[in-house]
């Protein structure tokens, strides 16, 4: 995939990386604890336990260690993809995490199949999007008008369907602008959150699309606690992968970092 990225990165004590290539996005915390030797031992324990339970169940939320030395780490696969991909994306962010960020406690990383992060605080079941990645095709579209109604109808859809019971947190689908177009989108939250949790971290993430994907071809909105995409191709499994490689080959996209 030739992807063509621009980065602007708004950040205050922290770093975070995007690159062009998979991981998607990075963040190693600079305002957050350094790692002892306690506590990296303790990472180095909690890894396994995240990708051995997320490649069996595609989510994971758990902790290892007590007191001031506990960590916690929850990781999650996309929910359409297959658990041979979940399982090598998973072992992957395990892997690149820790290159990423040796001395920091709070870590994040994302992947387009996965994420996975770890803190000394308890962050499950908490609302975050501190930090958010957005990614935008630089083609706009050619009827706005047309386009956004039915990209505002499939949100609501789709987004309905990730916030209830049963759902894992995954809500996907399509509808057609045209006989010759069709719009295709997916969001999922990460399974620690309510339903009403679920339901504010996507409609933060869907309110920021006029701010930052207006009218533009295809859009991702990362955040720590949900993920929102839509594309004029289709991306989520199952597909024909032949089609939606050929999409995602003639498409440039520019992104922006942001955290609050």
């Amino acid at each position: 995939m030739a992807f063509f990225y621009h980065h602007l990165l708004i950040f205050t004590l922290c770093i975070l990386y995007v690159e062009s290539a998979d991981p998607s996005a990075q963040l190693c915390n600079e305002n957050s604890n350094t790692t002892t030797t306690e506590l990296t031992r303790n990472i180095n324990s909690l890894l396994p336990k995240l990708v051995q339970a997320t490649s069996q169940l595609g989510y994971s939320a758990t902790s290892f260690g007590y007191g001031r030395t506990q960590v916690f780490g929850l990781a999650q696969c996309r929910g359409d993809v297959s658990s041979q991909d979940c399982s090598s994306c998973i072992q992957e962010a395990a892997n690149e995490i820790r290159k990423m960020c040796p001395n920091r406690i709070d870590a994040r990383i994302w992947y387009e199949y996965c994420f996975l992060r770890y803190n000394n605080e308890n962050f499950i079941g908490q609302l975050d999007t501190g930090y958010g990645t957005f990614y935008y095709n630089v083609q706009n579209v050619t009827d706005p008008e047309k386009f956004n109604e039915g990209l505002g109808a499939l949100m609501y859809r789709i987004s309905s369907l990730a916030a209830v019971a049963g759902s894992k947190g995954l809500g996907k689908g399509q509808t057609k602008l045209t006989p010759f177009s069709t719009l295709y989108g997916l969001v999922q939250c990460t399974r620690d959150l309510s339903e009403l949790s679920c339901r504010q971290c996507l409609a933060i993430a869907i309110g920021n699309l006029p701010t930052y994907c207006d009218n533009k071809k295809g859009c991702r909105v990362i955040y720590s606690s949900c993920y929102v995409r839509y594309e004029l191709y289709p991306f989520f499994f199952p597909l024909d992968s032949e089609a939606a490689h050929k999409s995602l080959s003639m498409a440039n996209y520019k992104s922006i970092v942001t955290k609050t």
